[in-house]
C-alpha cells in the first residue's frame, strides 16, 4: 500500500500524483516525540556565551559602607552584595554551558514522520516534479509558481535535492518561503510551515536514510 501526493511542475500545474512509501508516515502522530525533538533543536541553537558577574567580580565595594553597630540600619559588608542595586548575581549564567539535549535517533525519526503525517493529513504536503529545474536563479519564476498554487499568503517550506541550488537562490528574497536541502530540514521547519513542497526524489532519500539509521 502506498500514499498518494499531488505532483506539481514549476508552472504551478498539477501534472500527476506520486506514490510515496507509507513507511515515511505514521498512523498516529506522536506529540511527545515532536515535543522532545523541538526542545532539542531549540537548545542546540543556544550559544551559551551569556555571562554575569558574581559578587567577587563586580567592580567596587571593597570598603564597608558603614560601621557594624549603632547606625539603625541593617548591617552590611559591601555595596556589591547581591541585594544591592548593581551588586553581584547569585548563581547567574556563565559561558561555555552545554545546552545540548540528547534525543535518540528512533525518537527523532518518529518525530519527523509525525510532522510529515500532520502535513499529509491536513492536505498541506505536495511534491515538485523531478524534471522541474531553473537554468538560472529567478525570483520572478518562483513568485509565479507560489502564486499559481495560491500559497502567496502562507509560509512555504520547499525541500530541495542537492541538484536544485537555483531554486534556493531564487527564494532567498521571499520572506514567507524557506528553501532547505533535504538533509538540513528539521522537525521545527516542518511544523513552522503552512505548506510543505518536497522535490519528488527527496522522499526516497528520507526513506533510505531512515532505514539505514533504524537498522543500526
Amino acid at each position: 500500500m502506498s500514499t498518494s501526493i499531488k505532483l506539481f511542475n514549476l508552472e504551478g500545474k498539477s501534472t500527476n500524483s506520486i506514490d510515496v512509501n507509507p513507511n515515511l508516515f505514521v498512523e498516529t502522530p506522536n506529540k511527545q516525540a515532536i515535543f522532545d525533538c523541538v526542545i532539542s533543536e531549540n537548545a542546540a541553537e543556544r550559544q551559551g556565551t551569556h555571562s554575569t558577574l558574581t559578587k567577587g567580580e563586580v567592580r567596587g565595594g571593597g570598603k564597608k559602607p558603614w560601621r557594624q553597630k549603632h547606625t539603625g540600619r541593617a548591617r552590611t559588608g559591601s555595596i556589591r552584595n547581591p541585594q544591592w542595586t548593581g551588586g553581584g548575581i547569585v548563581f547567574g549564567p556563565k559561558p561555555n554551558r552545554n545546552y545540548l539535549k540528547k534525543v535518540n535517533s528512533k525518537v527523532r525519526i518518529l518525530a519527523f514522520k509525525s510532522a510529515l503525517t500532520l502535513k499529509l493529513n491536513n492536505n498541506n504536503l505536495f511534491a515538485l516534479d523531478a524534471k522541474a529545474s531553473l537554468k538560472i536563479p529567478s525570483t520572478k519564476s518562483m513568485v509565479k509558481f507560489i502564486d499559481a498554487l495560491g500559497f502567496e499568503s502562507k509560509k512555504v517550506l520547499i525541500i530541495s535535492n542537492s541538484n536544485e541550488n537555483n531554486i534556493e537562490l531564487s527564494t532567498n528574497n521571499l520572506p514567507k518561503v524557506n528553501t532547505k536541502l533535504w538533509s538540513n530540514v528539521s522537525v521545527r521547519d516542518l511544523l513552522n510551515a503552512n505548506i510543505v513542497i518536497a522535490c519528488e526524489d527527496t522522499f526516497n532519500f528520507y526513506n533510505e536514510q531512515f532505514e539505514k539509521k533504524l537498522s543500526k
